[in-house]
């Protein structure tokens, strides 16, 4: 069956859109939001998410400080995506049998736990790094259930033909996140570092309190989302407990070919474009010759991209659009990379980190939606996990390569191979779309 076939021209279209840009946010951008359960997710989701983005970028720039080794931060992706790559087909599984809200719920609570641990661990001074790549592996483990019950729970939440939109809002609630996560560490940072000069803390290093207070803050995040999810009605399970294989979410993609290309391609571009992120530690310090609050500016900038592209696509996304936004977005992704090896300033470097964010979640958000509008209700929880898999996938690729040529090579030139790499990628789209087109 092709998947731009009948599954997608069941998609009713979009109503004519208002002649204006703020018509198009008005009417556009938001629509999902009518959906009280979703409504109620999405809030809860922001609140957590933004927890979830500030312990990550405290947490990279902790192991980096105490080791002072370009390797960990990567190391320390790894084991926090790692594991859905081993059981997020089992993941996909569970999600299509039990009531999604459930899975969430207990996972969400598990992630609470995990953020004490860090806590008290930092907090105590036994934070060696090996053993927060331990308490970082066992996040991983629940992030393994937790990612495809969360993907597939989004389309029950809102009607079908505000998938497109609920895809990207999601997409909109993580990347400010992402944003702003990052910019409260940072800020947090600063703020342990003035108090510390200050004379308010004697004795300690303000990476060590700034962490701390960091973890505190995302363990309290997670009381929003399991409030949200305890008020939503919908519950996301099967009348019919769904009792498929867990390999047929393989089977599906593996007879309808558009959606395995989509899944190579998207598992090259993570690898190629997402170490970045793990290498913003050693640029900022070695490239740029900052320290943390400097690196906290990059990853907002990242993440300040990606909101951007998730409201484009929230905005402007159709079925008729996926084709050129998918090429544009690893393009821009390529030239992102091009200007962080080149840069010279923290402006130029957050410049060309915005560009970098905003290319790849247009294409990673408008990968996703496709995929969704293109799998029935029945095995979505199991096709998604390999979506989900085919990203944690790239993470050992991508960043242990990436990390591993850092401690080797200047992190310049690493950089400007993968964006070598990222627009080999961007032409392997374009080349694709326009051999499906002339068929």
């Amino acid at each position: 069956m092709d998947p731009e076939g009948p599954i997608l021209a069941a998609v009713p279209p979009y109503p004519p859109p208002r002649r204006g840009l703020f018509a198009a946010l008005r009417d556009n951008t938001f629509r999902s939001l009518k959906s009280p359960d979703y409504r109620l997710y999405f809030f809860g989701q922001i609140v957590s998410f933004t927890g979830s983005w500030m312990q990550s970028a405290a947490l990279m720039w902790l192991v980096f400080d105490r080791t002072h080794d370009a390797f960990w931060p990567p190391l320390m992706l790894v084991a926090q995506v790692g594991p859905t790559l081993l059981f997020g087909a089992l993941g996909g599984a569970l999600a299509d049998r039990w009531p999604k809200r459930s899975i969430i719920f207990f996972t969400q609570s598990l992630f609470l736990a995990n953020a004490l641990t860090l806590t008290v661990l930092v907090a105590s001074d036994r934070a060696d790094p090996w053993l927060l790549f331990a308490v970082q592996l066992c996040n991983g483990v629940v992030q393994s259930l937790d990612l495809p019950a969360r993907l597939a729970f989004v389309p029950v939440l809102v009607p079908r033909e505000h998938l497109i939109n609920a895809v990207s809002l999601n997409s909109l609630l993580f990347n400010c996140a992402r944003a702003l996560g990052p910019a409260v560490a940072g800020g947090l940072f600063f703020l342990a570092d003035e108090l510390i000069e200050a004379g308010w803390l004697p004795g300690s290093r303000p990476v060590t309190v700034g962490a701390i207070w960091c973890f505190t803050l995302n363990s309290l995040s997670y009381a929003a989302v399991l409030l949200a999810l305890r008020r939503i009605r919908v519950t996301g399970a099967r009348s019919d407990r769904e009792q498929g294989s867990m390999l047929d979410g393989i089977r599906y993609v593996l007879a309808n070919p558009a959606l395995g290309w989509l899944l190579v391609l998207t598992g090259f571009v993570s690898i190629a474009a997402w170490p970045a992120l793990s290498l913003f530690p050693a640029y900022t310090k070695f490239a740029l010759g900052h320290a943390e609050k400097e690196y906290s500016v990059l990853v907002s900038s990242l993440g300040g991209g990606a909101l951007v592209a998730a409201l484009v696509n929230a905005t402007f996304g159709t079925i008729a659009r996926r084709g050129p936004f998918l090429s544009a977005g690893a393009g821009l992704a390529a030239l992102g990379l091009l200007g962080l090896s080149l840069a010279e300033s923290l402006l130029a470097a957050g410049a060309s980190a915005a560009c970098l964010g905003f290319g790849l979640i247009l294409y990673l958000s408008t990968g996703q939606s496709s995929l969704q509008l293109s799998v029935p209700d029945h095995t979505r929880g199991r096709v998604m996990a390999l979506w989900a898999m085919t990203l944690s996938a790239s993470a050992p690729v991508g960043h242990l390569a990436a990390g591993a040529a850092a401690t080797e090579w200047p992190v310049r030139d690493v950089l400007t191979v993968l964006a070598s790499a990222t627009g080999l990628l961007a032409l392997a789209v374009v080349g694709l779309l326009i051999a499906r087109r002339n068929r």
